[in-house]
């Protein structure tokens, strides 16, 4: 054989390729559903073994009668049925875009309900993270010490074998799980079958197990504190004090307006439902009491005595919600300060 030929040899990938197809099957759509039959019944056997091997994996990393089996066999209850199946018949290639496929949307709800304060915020960060992938939150839960940096690097190398799989990808799959030297999509499913499955299946059940046991320590009550307490600390003293600053009180309402907006916008959006709603009234009242001043002092004082009210009632929610995560005697009320309706005069711009 000369150079030039030698030179011309198509890969080895391409050979195994021709080699495999010149054992010649019947075509037809019925032939095929028939040679997909015949393998599926073939699998039993060997699917029964599979799951011997998998259920002892599983005793051996989630011990029977302990919290941790608990944990998976709850988790796997819900989740895994299809993955199981998919591992029986020995369908990696489906069997990989499912388990990260569990991981991915397990990680994104998981992710929106430890940052959510209530339904609103939940639609809001849900919407946020619809396009999220686990590749982009997977740091998160390293970040919040959930999960290790090895762990992180599981989630990424799965989600980048699923990738490959999904777009007929094989030069991806191959760096994954192979030798790097496959670039034929044909060869993806040749690929995936040579894996040992079961630490991926096992790995996945332990990521999402750390990740809902995340669901209710304090960890996660001292953002929402924190963030709360920031924000209700910032304003509490202007809504007792009711704005009474004289620079604020001259401007123009559709200016004062979007400023008020501003300044409760973080607390809005922290904020219960009965909290937000006090907040609303009190923003309607306050621009009115503004106007009142040095206009009608009658009014204004019979509308002070409401603010000083709600501000007071606004007080007591804020209470509520930073005790729904910790401690709220950290918060204090600031003590109201003293207006002279009478010597308060709102100057009308020239």
């Amino acid at each position: 054989m000369t150079e030039n030929s030698e030179h011309r040899k198509p890969p080895k990938e391409y050979i195994e390729l021709l080699e495999k197809k010149l054992y010649v099957k019947e075509t037809g759509i019925e032939n095929r559903l028939k040679d997909v039959q015949d393998i599926i019944e073939k699998s039993i056997e060997p699917g029964k073994k599979r799951f011997q091997k998998l259920e002892k994996e599983l005793d051996k990393v989630f011990p029977p009668k302990s919290v941790r089996r608990g944990s998976a066999d709850g988790i796997t209850y819900f989740l895994f049925d299809s993955a199981f199946e998919l591992y029986f018949i020995g369908n990696n290639s489906a069997l990989f875009i499912e388990l990260q496929g569990l991981l991915e949307r397990f990680c994104i709800n998981k992710a929106c309900d430890f940052l959510a304060v209530d339904d609103i915020a939940m639609e809001i960060i849900k919407d946020s993270f619809s396009k999220k992938t686990l590749n982009d939150i997977a740091e998160y839960f390293k970040t919040i010490s959930l999960w290790t940096e090895d762990e992180v690097k599981f989630a990424r190398k799965l989600t980048q074998i699923r990738n490959g799989i999904a777009h007929k990808n094989a030069e991806l799959v191959s760096k994954q799980i192979g030798d790097g030297q496959k670039y034929l999509f044909t060869s993806i499913d040749e690929m995936t079958k040579k894996v040992d499955a079961i630490p991926y299946i096992v790995k996945t059940i332990e990521l999402i197990i750390k990740v809902a046991d995340g669901t209710t320590p304090a960890f996660f009550s001292h953002p929402r504190f924190k963030g709360r307490l920031e924000a209700y600390s910032s304003i509490i003293g202007m809504v007792m004090n009711l704005f009474c600053d004289n620079e604020f009180i001259a401007l123009p309402n559709p200016i004062k307006f979007t400023m008020l907006n501003r300044i409760f916008g973080k607390t809005y959006l922290l904020a219960s439902k009965t909290l937000r709603d006090k907040i609303g009234e009190y923003k309607s009242k306050i621009i009115n009491f503004h106007d009142l001043l040095g206009v009608n002092d009658e009014k204004a004082k019979l509308l002070h005595q409401e603010l000083i009210k709600l501000g007071v009632e606004i007080y007591d929610e804020m209470r509520k919600d930073l005790d729904a995560d910790g401690d709220s005697r950290v918060f204090i009320i600031p003590p109201p300060i003293e207006i002279d309706i009478r010597r308060i005069k709102r100057k009308e711009p020239k």
